[in-house]
């Protein structure tokens, strides 16, 4: 019996209808680290989240944090800009 498989493209993006907000939850090295990085990369502009998450040995601190943005490249550009800054481990 033959069955045929379609390849599944890894690379299809996600449908994101912009402008829109988008959330990031920034991991890193201390809330110093991780409140700075937020600031710098978006100016006072992002929406912090009061809720923090530590991990179970205290070393790691994840924030969310969401702003406006109005296109992919923009969205991209701030994940970038996160994950360039002192003390930040992960973005998701």
């Amino acid at each position: 019996m033959h069955h045929s498989h379609t390849p599944i493209d890894i690379d299809i993006k996600p449908q994101i209808d912009f402008p829109c907000v988008w959330s990031y939850r920034v991991i890193g090295i201390g809330k110093e680290n991780v409140l700075c990085a937020i600031e710098k990369v978006f100016g006072g502009n992002a929406s912090i989240s009061p809720v923090e998450h530590i991990s179970s040995h205290g070393k790691y601190i994840a924030i969310n944090c969401s702003i406006k943005v109005q296109t992919d490249e923009e969205r991209l550009m701030y994940f970038d800009g996160l994950i360039e800054q002192n003390g930040i481990v992960m973005v998701i």
